[in-house]
C-alpha cells in the first residue's frame, strides 16, 4: 500500500493533479449558488418596490438557475476538451 509521501500510483502528484482539474468545476458550482440567491433578492426587492410579491422573486430565482446551470454546462464542457486534447489534462 502506497502511503502520500511515496511516488508511484496515487501519490502527491496524481493527488495534486486531481484537485486541480476538479478546480473549475467547483468553482463553477459556487457561482451557481451565488447566481440563484444574487437573482432572488433582486427579484424580492422588485417586488417590494413594484408590489408584485411573489412573481419577481420567482421569476428572477428561475433566471438566475438558468444562467447558473448555462454556466456550469460551459465549464463542464471546457474541461471536457481539455482532457480529451493530446497530452492529458491540458497542460
Amino acid at each position: 500500500m502506497t502511503s502520500p509521501q511515496e511516488p508511484g500510483e496515487g501519490g502527491p502528484s496524481q493527488f495534486g493533479r486531481v484537485f486541480r482539474d476538479a478546480g473549475p468545476l467547483f468553482g463553477s458550482g459556487i457561482q451557481m449558488a451565488a447566481a440563484i440567491v444574487l437573482m432572488f433578492f433582486v427579484g424580492r426587492w422588485l417586488d417590494e418596490r413594484w408590489e408584485t410579491a411573489p412573481w419577481l422573486m420567482f421569476v428572477g430565482t428561475a433566471l438566475g438557475a438558468a444562467a447558473g446551470l448555462v454556466q456550469f454546462i460551459r465549464t463542464v464542457n471546457q474541461q471536457t476538451s481539455r482532457e480529451q486534447r493530446p497530452g492529458g489534462s491540458g497542460s
